[in-house]
């Protein structure tokens, strides 16, 4: 990774089989619902510090088998109900403009049996 010239992402219609994807420090910005559509074997996906500030909309990590999520340090400022699938076991939000009241306010924005782990 570490490609700040990477602002939008491509197609990953070829890459069905793609089990871990590394895009830190990218500046990618903006992640739709669809973008990881067909990435049915996505075990681990790496978007630290890529500068996203958008809303993280329903079924964007839905992946399957997605168990590791990494969109630590960017601008996320909200993620709506079922945005992370039931199949993540990690997920870091760290250095987000999130707050633990935010996400516990939005009933199913982490998959069921999730907590959350709060510093200090």
């Amino acid at each position: 990774a570490d490609n700040p010239g990477l602002t939008e992402l491509p197609s990953f219609e070829d890459l069905r089989s793609l089990r871990v994807l590394d895009l830190r420090h990218t500046n990618i910005r903006n992640i739709t619902s669809g973008t990881f559509n067909g990435l049915d074997d996505l075990t681990a996906l790496d978007l630290k510090g890529c500068n996203i500030s958008n809303l993280i909309r329903a079924g964007t990590f839905a992946n399957k088998d997605l168990r590791f999520l990494s969109l630590a340090y960017n601008h996320i400022w909200m993620a709506e109900a079922g945005a992370f699938g039931k199949s993540l076991e990690h997920i870091w939000l760290t250095g987000n403009n999130l707050t633990c009241s935010v996400i516990e306010g939005v009933d199913g924005a982490l998959p069921s049996g999730a907590g959350l782990y709060r510093r200090g």
